[in-house]
């Protein structure tokens, strides 16, 4: 039976201790800031929704004032959901390829056994 640090019979990469990648720095702040991110992101998705909710249901004279072309109130702050998730994501994504990557593979640097070469018998 093989332990968590026992390389793999032969000789394949060695697989980090996942034991140790959570209980690392670098894993705990990963998990904070990508939590403080989707919690964020979360409430603008859902309060942006529950304002169109009131609008359109609460002001519906509002809701269908034109604007500009035809296009009215409720319809602007419709498409506003979908330029809004459109930015998260995109946010989300650039955090992603900045901070979280380098956080992961901190983690993984942290609790990954150095490969030395040595034979052990």
């Amino acid at each position: 039976m093989m332990s968590q640090q026992d390389p793999p019979p032969g000789g394949g990469e060695v697989s980090p201790d996942w034991r140790a990648v959570h209980a690392s720095v670098p894993f705990q702040e990963l998990v904070t800031r990508r939590g403080s991110f989707v919690r964020a992101a979360a409430t603008a998705v859902l309060g942006w929704f529950a304002v169109f909710l009131l609008v359109v249901g609460a002001a519906p004279d509002l809701a269908g004032q034109v604007v500009v072309a035809g296009m009215t109130v409720g319809f602007l702050l419709g498409l506003s959901q979908f330029l809004l998730a459109w930015f998260l994501t995109w946010r989300y994504l650039r955090l992603s390829a900045t901070v979280f990557s380098g956080l992961e593979a901190a983690a993984l640097a942290a609790a990954t056994p150095a490969v030395t070469g040595e034979v052990h018998a």
